[in-house]
């Protein structure tokens, strides 16, 4: 697969790279990383996305001038990057229709819907990425090795999680040869809260529900509470986490009311839970630790949905 994205990047010199709707460090990262590759290899590449560039990753070199989703732009090939679905492009792959397309990818749900696909199951779409630069023996710039950095720590719980492998480290070395400023990455990345995460982060604790001896969590957000707060969509990601690092729970939830009838879910678990087989089976996907789906239902049905088939799957595990 490796080989057959190669091959698709050299038949090609007019990229659009489509990083995920609800965007975290790994679609950026791996994005705006690839974008530097192709610029190298004297091809053309911009990236969009249908969200805004979230405040925590605006510091990654050529952030901001990611395209937005209504961008009258047009390109003779397009890639999905870290895409586990069309339905994840937004409304990007409308434009795709039967013109040349990759997909480069992690997640083990992908179906691979694009003419070229590069999936494998591992640890961050950035890795994919670094075997390309590899592939095409181009040097990682200090820039793209922040977005590298970026996409592969976020990814991985800053190298915390078992989907981190002997060559993820590898690849990260490699990384770190660009000689970009790790320290100051990490900072900007893991100490860098806006006030109003923390108080949505807040609510969500508190809103938070218990079950099976505080083994499984579901914290929930509405959108009000969120407004009352100044909370943006993108200060969303992570907080699942808080939930998922309680010291009893195995399992963690959390619904995200994003507008009437429209709820994101985050799914987590320590062990015994597969989130991938638990999302798909809503319409979602992701991985056996981490994954995730959006329901077109009120936050209260919502929560009453998945809390069944969390506790369900908890128990038949």
């Amino acid at each position: 697969m490796l080989n057959e994205a190669v091959a698709f990047i050299e038949a090609h010199s007019d990229f659009l790279l489509i990083a995920h709707v609800a965007p975290d460090g790994d679609a950026f990262g791996s994005c705006l990383a690839l974008q530097k590759l192709l610029e190298q290899l004297g091809k053309r590449a911009r990236v969009v996305c249908d969200d805004p560039v979230p405040h925590l990753y605006a510091f990654l070199p050529g952030a901001q001038q990611v395209l937005p989703g209504d961008a009258a732009v047009d390109a003779e090939a397009f890639v999905a990057v870290d895409c586990a679905d069309t339905g994840r492009t937004g409304k990007q792959w409308q434009r795709v229709g039967d013109r040349p397309s990759l997909c480069i990818d992690h997640h083990i749900t992908n179906p691979g819907f694009a003419q070229v696909n590069y999936i494998e199951d591992c640890a961050a779409t950035g890795e994919l990425v670094c075997l390309l630069y590899e592939a095409f023996h181009e040097p990682i710039s200090a820039q793209a090795g922040v977005c590298l950095y970026t996409a592969i720590a976020t990814d991985t719980g800053n190298f915390a999680y078992s989907s981190v492998t002997p060559r993820t480290f590898a690849l990260m070395g490699r990384v770190m040869e660009s000689g970009f400023d790790l320290p100051e990455c990490n900072r900007l990345l893991y100490r860098n809260e806006r006030l109003q995460k923390l108080r949505m982060t807040a609510r969500t604790v508190e809103n938070a529900k218990l079950y099976r001896d505080e083994q499984v969590i579901v914290g929930t957000l509405s959108k009000a509470e969120t407004e009352a707060v100044g909370g943006l969509k993108a200060d969303a990601e992570g907080i699942i986490d808080s939930l998922r690092d309680v010291e009893t729970v195995v399992a963690a939830c959390f619904l995200r009311e994003e507008g009437e009838n429209e709820v994101k879910v985050s799914l987590r678990s320590k062990a015994r839970v597969d989130c991938a087989a638990l999302a798909r089976a809503m319409g979602g996907g992701g991985h056996i630790r981490a994954a995730g789906t959006t329901l077109y239902t009120s936050l209260e049905q919502a929560e009453e949905q998945v809390t069944k088939a969390l506790l369900s799957a908890f128990d038949e595990a």
